[in-house]
């Protein structure tokens, strides 16, 4: 999922960008209230963070402007929370709101709550490649890409996993303890993935297993 961070505090910027990219969220960092509108409506991403006090364009009106030009989930960031700022959140149309200073984990879970809201919690995009584990659908540069039915299991498996091991691989897919039947028939699903796909889309950790590129 791709977000774009608009939060003028780089401490504050930084933590949220580490946790949350833990997590497999891409995160663009902008500083500045016009810049990150500039960003907003040039480029795709899945959800905005939005800070309101920003030098240059102020959050409220960023949010404002994105929100007449495109339909994108946007938290507000505020540090204060009284009467005014609730009418100044309700007229700015954003999604959600998060009071300063707040647990990453906070956030997490309220940028996860509107992607189910919305029905993209079940969709990993990696780089041109977007994945719909829901739908069990691959599309790269908005083309349907065919996988086997392995493939997309062994994907989806990874993807979900985030590392894993051939012989855990291995035993959920085929269901075998049989690991040295089967190493040769993953390589080849693998190899597969990468030439249908990205050829870097599947990482090698070497003497363990694999990991899915972020």
């Amino acid at each position: 999922m791709k977000i774009l961070l608009i939060e003028d505090n780089k401490d504050i910027s930084d933590n949220i960008k580490n946790i949350l990219g833990l997590d497999w969220f891409e995160i663009t960092q902008v500083f500045d209230g016009m810049l990150g509108l500039k960003k907003a409506l040039l480029l795709e991403f899945d959800l905005i963070i939005l800070d309101i006090n920003l030098p240059n364009l102020d959050g409220i009106s960023v949010c404002k402007k994105v929100r007449a030009k495109k339909d994108i989930p946007i938290i507000m960031i505020t540090a204060k929370w009284d009467d005014d700022d609730k009418i100044l959140w309700l007229e700015s149309w954003a999604d959600d709101y998060i009071v300063k200073p707040f647990k990453i984990k906070e956030l997490e879970m309220r940028i996860k709550s509107i992607f189910k809201r919305l029905g993209k919690d079940d969709i990993v995009k990696i780089g041109v490649i977007e994945i719909d584990l829901k739908l069990k659908t691959v599309k790269k540069d908005w083309n349907i890409i065919t996988l086997k039915l392995k493939e997309f299991q062994i994907l989806e498996y990874i993807i979900k996993q985030k590392t894993v091991s051939r012989t855990d691989i291995i035993d959920y897919i085929w269901w075998s303890d049989d690991v040295f039947f089967w190493d040769n028939n993953l390589d080849g699903y693998i190899s597969s993935i990468r030439k249908k796909l990205t050829k870097d889309i599947i990482i090698t950790i070497k003497g363990y297993g694999y990991s899915i590129k972020k």
